[in-house]
């Protein structure tokens, strides 16, 4: 009898236990993890840590300056991964204006539908393009921004003539990448295999397709070696590029 009564006395006290950690709610009755997930976000807090360093590693408000938009412009991002410079320009061109923030990858596509939930971003359209064709309107974009991505373009030609179609005339096109300068002597494939293409390059296939370049900042931002967290910037310079559709 008295080993009935122990155990019954423990199972209660097991039992009472259990229900006042969940009375004090889901943190201390089964504690969470709760670093921010920047690989794969859905959070606000995650979408906010990945955020953190842009200005430090990629000077965003300056890229964005690069654009000359305002309020009332409609502006695509090409490969816009996680979005973020898309929800910047949302503040940007106003809830007159339009952001078009496109990708190719289903990743990307989760994670811009999420930012777009996350932040309210009421004038936010996401579209899924091709490899080939970022399957927007032509003749309708004040500007095209494509951030660490012309190096991941397969069939840039295709692209650069999309991005020339879609603009109006006029209409600025601002590329960002990165490339350290003792890698430009080497081919265009084996540039892109380190993740890199020099702007001497980039100008002449953009000068091919009818765009006319107006300037570049080589290097629009330093190599920081001592930035070990995957960043691009840890790797090669960044340089910045700003061209037009002519008249």
């Amino acid at each position: 009898m008295a080993v009935m009564w122990t155990l019954r006395t423990s199972v209660a006290a097991a039992l009472s236990f259990v229900g006042f950690a969940v009375a004090l709610g889901p943190s201390l009755a089964s504690p969470q993890n709760s670093t921010p997930n920047i690989g794969n976000p859905s959070t606000l807090e995650d979408f906010k840590a990945g955020d953190a360093n842009r200005e430090t590693y990629q000077r965003a408000t300056d890229v964005l300056k690069a654009l000359e938009v305002s309020n009332g412009d409609w502006v695509a991002d090409l490969g816009a991964g996680g979005g973020y410079y898309s929800m910047r320009l949302c503040d940007v061109v106003g809830p007159t204006g339009k952001v078009f923030a496109e990708d190719i990858s289903e990743n990307s596509m989760r994670w811009l539908h999420q930012r777009v939930k996350v932040f309210d971003l009421q004038n936010a359209e996401v579209v899924k393009g091709e490899a080939d064709d970022p399957k927007l309107l032509a003749d309708s974009f004040a500007a095209v921004l494509v951030v660490n991505t012309y190096h991941h373009f397969e069939q840039y030609q295709a692209m650069g003539e999309q991005i020339l179609r879609i603009l109006k005339p006029g209409g600025r096109l601002v590329i960002a990448d990165y490339s350290l300068p003792a890698h430009r002597t080497e081919s265009r494939a084996d540039q892109v295999k380190s993740h890199e293409i020099g702007p001497n390059l980039v100008r002449e296939e953009l000068t091919r397709i009818g765009f006319r370049v107006l300037k570049c900042e080589d290097p629009f931002l330093k190599r920081m070696a001592g930035v070990t967290n995957g960043d691009r910037i840890g790797a090669a310079d960044m340089w910045l590029m700003v061209a037009v559709r002519p008249n």
